[in-house]
């Protein structure tokens, strides 16, 4: 029992032991970090209720120089027990981040170590619900199995092992901006480190442009390719590509976004096939405290096919508590296609999101 419940008390002793000594010695050193905590009931059938605790990641950002940023995130995630040879244990103490950084200038800073792959408007702020709206990110983001006997994955890398450029440039002198991101590294192998099993790389890019003219809107593009050990369709080392554009416009009042995808691999049966997701998203802002919101995704497993998919409706509202405790509220309407069943059925969810 001591030690399923002390590893994650002795990574943040350490954290904090390394900031006070970083900070003796004069060194910019933070710590900051979010975490989560829901309550699920479903009426699908066999489904079970209760409390769940999402996660908690404990993010410390150290300054060596000038020019430099070393960033570590530590999550630990799934419960409150960790024993890595019990199977009825589900907690985990992972290390979701870890990079060095590097800033020629604005336009131009240079990343390696492992890092959230820059992909969509999302996935760099994938597990920190208290930086956005919803529940949790949008459909587009979840694992997806196209058969009972394939495992869940996602349509691109959640994270990335290697180097990345990034940077934004100021395109005149009203305001608009350019921003990328471009990497290259492992792809997703058969470890969960991201170590490779064979010789493809993985690249990804990303755009986003900020016009002026409408202050408040951006629009983006992602590409993201390598050669997936697991493959989508079930074969395997299979070259995967995705495509995703997406459009955001928020004011004071209100946040409009939408976003889709395209993804390409090889099924069992030798042939390519593609996958297309997409949302968009509605957000209403009543006295700076209150956010409903109303999201509408859907799937086409086979974009040729348009019988072979499904769509999703949530409903919810985010309520500010203040600046670092949000609780939301939510009732997502699921097709049956969705788990490959013969029923519909919703779930409501609550959560506490919090930022320190």
């Amino acid at each position: 029992m001591f030690k399923r419940i002390s590893i994650p008390y002795i990574l943040v002793i350490f954290i904090l032991s390394q900031s006070f000594q970083l900070m003796a010695q004069g060194r910019q050193y933070t710590l900051y970090g979010y975490g989560q905590v829901d309550f699920s009931a479903s009426s699908r059938k066999g489904s079970t209720s209760g409390f769940d605790q999402r996660r908690i990641n404990f993010i410390g950002e150290f300054f060596p120089a000038e020019q430099m940023r070393v960033l570590t995130d530590i999550e630990y995630e799934g419960g409150t027990n960790i024993d890595a040879g019990n199977s009825s244990y589900s907690g985990a103490v992972k290390i979701s981040r870890v990079w060095l950084e590097y800033t020629v200038m604005p336009e131009l800073k240079i990343r390696a170590g492992k890092m959230l792959t820059a992909f969509g408007l999302y996935n760099l702020i994938h597990d920190a619900s208290a930086s956005y709206f919803p529940l949790e990110a949008p459909i587009m983001y979840s694992m997806f199995s196209f058969s009972p006997n394939l495992k869940p994955q996602r349509l691109y890398s959640k994270y990335h092992i290697g180097i990345e450029l990034l940077g934004t440039f100021d395109l005149d002198d009203t305001g608009s901006q350019l921003e990328y991101s471009v990497g290259i590294g492992n792809g997703r192998g058969a470890k969960a480190d991201g170590t490779d099993i064979n010789n493809g790389r993985s690249f990804y890019s990303r755009m986003i442009y900020r016009p002026s003219i409408l202050s408040g809107l951006q629009i983006g593009s992602s590409f993201y390719y390598d050669r997936n050990y697991e493959g989508l369709g079930g074969i395997q080392n299979d070259l995967e590509y995705t495509y995703a554009f997406d459009l955001q416009y928020e004011n004071n009042s209100f946040q409009f976004q939408t976003e889709g995808l395209i993804t390409n691999y090889k099924t069992i049966d030798n042939t390519r096939q593609s996958t297309g997701v997409w949302y968009a998203q509605l957000v209403y802002n009543m006295f700076d405290v209150l956010s409903p919101y109303i999201n509408y995704s859907a799937i086409l497993f086979d974009i040729k096919n348009s019988e072979h998919g499904f769509s999703r409706t949530n409903l919810g509202i985010n309520w500010s508590v203040s600046p670092y405790l949000y609780l939301k509220s939510e009732i997502q309407f699921h097709d049956a296609e969705e788990v490959l069943g013969d029923e519909s059925f919703n779930v409501y969810k609550i959560s506490a999101a919090f930022a320190f």
